[in-house]
């Protein structure tokens, strides 16, 4: 018993020894700094490095970034690990995220109408003079705000899971920023503001672009922020020799990478370790799913090549097994509870308007995908520069949405060419006087062998939805074919005013009905189509019509999913209510095309689409036209039909089906086989009791920056002559 109590005494203060001792024992380990650089794409390989960090056991302590650098060291911070993130770059379709685009679908119909019309589009405010850049990073924004979900609070960096810094610039005051708390996803988006491509991040009065400028490689930030060892991942370019510098792709780059260079030298001799993976080959701009795949594997060999020296840093920090740092690994939401929606940078109405739009509301439970169609929605309207979102507090939360809004106008320039109308040009203006529910001027004008040019004034309100009054002058020189062989050249000069009302608060629907006159100064000519010989004068007439459209096409041209319906009905007069002293003669129109997917690659596209002239002796202005390759190219009533390659009139009731069969071959190249029959007659009753038309063809067409490239070769029975059709561009 004697030997009890010295024997617990001994125990207690071993064990005290060890209690104690444990403090110690981490005191020793140095605090590991890991600095990542700006490079754009290539700081995709960022993470293949932190992957064989992550195996070779090493502990991060701080973690600083710049530009694409803090991107990924942001991201990691709050727990993402390096095999995570690897997942994340791969989905990723950057051609997206790095535009200010929005999904067709969620674009409201107005918007639609113009998209893949113009080839370049130049906002311009009036009156008001902004740094700007040419993407305001919308889309890339909001992926942020996806990924930092639980951190969206106004938040001490330095507190983070792994504390963070990014570097920005002050553009104005021409000093570097280093971001060590605020807005997580603001910070990010500001150190990464390339200038002159990205629109700067203004907070305070300071307006911020990307610190690569002042400060790529910022191992200085890591150093004063008690890093004891850092190791640094650089994968800035370097610098181009003389022979490389003879062209204006070569000089640019160069200039970039001089900027780039601030403090380089002085920085790289802070690190104890830096790792640079061979970047050969490669841009800030190379975002192709093959070049991330290549990117993310360099920086992994870089690395590993460079394990012993990877080994030598461990022993200095003073760690000799694997490190887990205990951060939770982050995890997308499923259901989120919302308690309140909060409305930042508007007036109180167009807060109102805005509220009335959205789908979401408060006190209930949403999904990322919510929030995604409901921001898609708002943004589409091109109401706005910019709609963020952040989730604040804990759940639930208080959903806050900030708006900028968008008074700018636009200059819209279009081009094509083709091998029947040759060059074409159109120029569009549109002023905007208020963002929201206010007024629109647009003045467009075509430059072509058949010119137009149009004023069209547009009004939204509450009580008349969409109000829009038009006037359009075009010049038509026409050749006009009979079974492929030329008849008549018919000229005019075309006058039309239009008063229309239309519901534009639907996103893939719109219904719209007007009054519409319509004046056709011809030239003298005389009008023979088989036994009929008329005598053809300027004429005018008044029309009373009506619109009905469905579009859920994912993309314009080459769509892979969706449906595209129009149905159309107008009654014509020469005095607001009768024609020629007897009854109005009417038109009713229908076109429906769906797309089918096979496979990824392979699209059945069936169409159907006809009209119908309904009345006694139409006017010749409105006689059915069929040929070429679109619709409507010389006038409203022109159908398309492969193999009949020009201009021809048809008689009052003509049907058209046709079946598609696309092919994608690679990433932008297709491969059409297509056939169409028609029926024609002067009574829609009796059609299916004549003979049909049949066509066919085959054709190339590339999705290229210009626009689709279509080379198409067609026959028919009815011109019995081999066609061939090329375009270069969008067509208008």
């Amino acid at each position: 018993m004697r030997f009890r109590f010295p024997t617990l005494r001994r125990l207690l203060c071993i064990g005290l020894l060890l209690l104690f001792a444990t403090p110690t024992v981490e005191a020793q380990r140095k605090k590991v700094g890991v600095v990542l650089s700006g490079g754009g794409a290539k700081g995709v390989a960022h993470i293949g490095v932190l992957q064989v960090l992550e195996k070779a056991g090493i502990p991060v302590d701080v973690i600083v970034g710049t530009s694409m650098g803090s991107i990924v060291g942001g991201l990691y911070a709050i727990g993402y690990s390096a095999d995570q993130l690897d997942s994340l770059v791969r989905v990723q379709d950057w051609m997206f995220l790095l535009s200010d685009k929005v999904n067709r679908y969620d674009l409201p119909f107005g918007e639609k109408e113009q998209d893949g019309k113009y080839l370049l589009s130049l906002p311009f405010d009036r009156g008001k003079k902004r740094p700007s850049g040419f993407i305001s990073g919308q889309n890339v924004y909001n992926l942020f705000s996806d990924l930092t979900i639980g951190y969206h609070d106004s938040l001490d960096f330095l507190q983070l899971p792994i504390p963070f810094a990014c570097v920005a610039a002050d553009m104005f005051h021409r000093e570097e920023i280093v971001m060590k708390g605020g807005n997580l996803v603001q910070a990010m988006r500001a150190s990464m503001a390339i200038p002159g491509v990205f629109t700067p991040v203004r907070t305070g009065d300071r307006v911020l672009v990307d610190g690569g400028i002042l400060n790529n490689f910022p191992t200085d930030v890591a150093r004063e922020l008690g890093a004891e060892i850092v190791i640094g991942v650089d994968v800035q370019a370097d610098l181009m020799k003389e022979d490389k510098l003879e062209s204006v792709s070569g000089v640019i780059p160069q200039i970039i990478n001089l900027l780039c260079m601030n403090k380089h030298e002085a920085n790289v001799k802070l690190a104890d370790l830096v790792i640079r993976p061979d970047m050969k080959g490669y841009t800030a701009a190379s975002f192709s799913a093959r070049s991330i795949d290549s990117l993310l594997a360099r920086g992994k060999v870089a690395a590993l090549q460079q394990w012993s020296e990877i080994m030598r840093v461990k022993e200095l920090i003073g760690e000799s097994g694997n490190v887990d740092n205990g951060i939770p690994k982050a995890r997308q939401p499923g259901k989120i509870p919302i308690r309140n929606i909060i409305i930042r940078g508007l007036s109180s109405r167009e807060e109102g308007w805005v509220r009335r739009k959205m789908r979401i509301e408060a006190n209930s439970e949403i999904t990322l995908d919510d929030i995604h169609r409901e921001i898609a929605t708002l943004y589409g309207t091109k109401a706005f520069v910019a709609v963020n979102y952040r989730l604040l507090g804990t759940a639930p939360h208080d959903l806050e949405l900030s708006l900028k809004s968008n008074p700018m106008s636009t200059l819209n320039i279009g081009f094509r060419f083709d091998s029947e109308e040759m060059a074409a040009i159109l120029l569009n203006t549109t002023f905007n006087n208020r963002s929201l529910r206010g007024s629109q001027l647009a003045l467009t004008g075509r430059l072509s062998k058949n010119p137009y040019v149009k004023l069209e004034y547009s009004l939204e309100n509450t009580f008349l939805r969409g109000f829009n009054l038009a006037y359009m002058f075009r010049y038509n020189d026409v050749d006009y074919y009979r079974k492929g062989k030329k008849t008549n050249n018919v000229t005019y000069r075309y006058h039309m005013g239009e008063l229309g009302l239309s519901s534009l608060y639907l996103r893939n629907f719109k219904f719209k009905v007007g009054v519409r006159y319509e004046y056709f100064d011809y030239n003298s000519l005389l009008f023979s189509n088989e036994d009929e010989v008329m005598s053809v004068r300027p004429e005018g007439f008044f029309s009373y019509y009506g619109v009905a459209e469905l579009d859920t096409y994912d993309r314009r041209f080459y769509p892979s999913r969706g449906v595209s319906l129009e149905a159309a009905y107008s009654l014509y007069t020469d005095n607001l209510a009768t024609y020629d002293g007897g009854s109005p003669f009417s038109a009713l129109s229908v076109r429906f095309c769906p797309v089918v997917s096979l496979s990824d690659r392979l699209k059945v596209i069936p169409s159907a689409f006809g009209r119908v002239l309904i009345g006694h002796d139409p006017a010749y202005s409105y006689f059915n036209n069929l040929g070429g390759t679109e619709f409507g190219r010389y006038n409203t009533q022109q159908m398309p039909f492969v193999g009949i390659n020009h201009v021809e009139v048809f008689e009052n009731a003509v049907i058209v089906g046709k079946l598609e069969f696309r092919q994608r071959m690679g990433r932008k190249h297709y491969l059409s086989v297509i056939g169409n029959y028609a029926l024609q007659d002067d009574n829609f009753f009796d059609l299916f009791g004549r003979k049909g038309i049949w066509g066919g063809g085959i054709g190339y067409s590339r999705d290229s920056m210009l626009g689709p490239v279509d080379l198409v070769f067609s026959f028919s029975d009815w011109s019995e002559k081999l066609g061939c059709y090329f375009n270069l561009g969008f067509y208008f």
